[in-house]
């Protein structure tokens, strides 16, 4: 970005070529995770934040590795069932999509908080 906070046209067309490469789960993970950064989920509410079933294994499976390996998003892993997951906020493309998300992405984040508090409130 440049000194002034504003995105430049370059890393636009870097976010730009670099989500047109992930497919359509790939791309819902990195902007619900763009959006609430620098919060980190676990599984269970991202599935939940990006409105697939809960009980998909894939996601670990495949998913959330190709992520993790491209360094996209960082994935901590709190026990051996319970991973935290975040967006990689020093990844070029994920810092774009993470100033994008905060300047203009109030009324989605607004959303993911919605479904977050819900969440936690049973």
């Amino acid at each position: 970005m440049s000194e002034e906070g504003t995105i430049t046209t370059k890393e636009m067309y870097d976010l730009l070529i670099g989500f047109a490469s992930l497919n359509e789960m790939n791309r819902k993970i990195l902007l619900c995770l763009a959006h609430i950064y620098p919060r980190a989920v676990s599984g269970v509410q991202l599935t939940r934040l990006i409105g697939y079933s809960g009980k998909a294994k894939s996601l670990y499976r495949g998913v959330l590795q190709r992520l993790t390996e491209e360094n996209l998003i960082l994935r901590d892993k709190l026990t051996s069932k319970l991973h935290s997951l975040r967006i990689n906020h020093l990844h070029p493309i994920a810092k774009t999509l993470i100033a994008m998300a905060a300047k203009h992405g109030q009324q989605l984040r607004e959303m993911y908080e919605n479904v977050l508090r819900t969440d936690e409130n049973g």
